[in-house]
């Protein structure tokens, strides 16, 4: 029988292998597997297919409707009238606003790289499949799974 389970990079893993260790599990008996991080290239709109959530296009728009709809607003005080400064509006919001999405996106880049996962695989007896499962669980796993030969 395996066990089968997956954690975040940390002392938490560390100490869940020892204690398998320790009750009487082989070093041979248990696999520990790094996944490595991929970084995705941000894209300029987000399709069906592949939504990333960190699509650069969609504060702009945001920001640049709005400075838009001000742009009109008070396009009629001013000399050269709502079309005009409703365009002046648009193009500055879109402006700002990719711009500052370039600059948060870096941010939650770094942050991003910053996590990897761990599988843990660990071959043992059905006697053996509770306390480590117990063990596992106590050292707070995103998921635990078995496998039956």
């Amino acid at each position: 029988m395996y066990v089968v389970a997956t954690f975040e990079q940390s002392l938490l893993l560390e100490l869940a292998i020892t204690e398998l260790e320790e009750k009487g599990v082989d070093k041979q008996n248990i696999l520990a597997i790094p996944l490595k991080v991929t970084m995705k290239q941000a894209k300029i709109m987000d399709t069906i297919n592949s939504a990333d959530g960190i699509s650069v296009f969609d504060g702009a728009t945001v920001l640049g409707s709005g400075l838009m709809v001000l742009g009109v607003i008070y396009g009629y005080v001013f000399t050269w009238g709502p079309i005009i400064w409703g365009l002046i509006g648009l193009a500055a919001g879109f402006l700002i606003g990719l711009v500052l999405d370039l600059m948060f996106r870096k941010t939650k880049r770094e942050y991003r790289a910053s996590k990897s996962d761990v599988v843990v695989m660990i071959s043992c007896s059905e006697k053996q499949f509770d306390w480590v499962s117990t063990v596992l669980e106590n050292h707070n796993p995103k998921g635990i799974g078995m496998i039956r030969d």
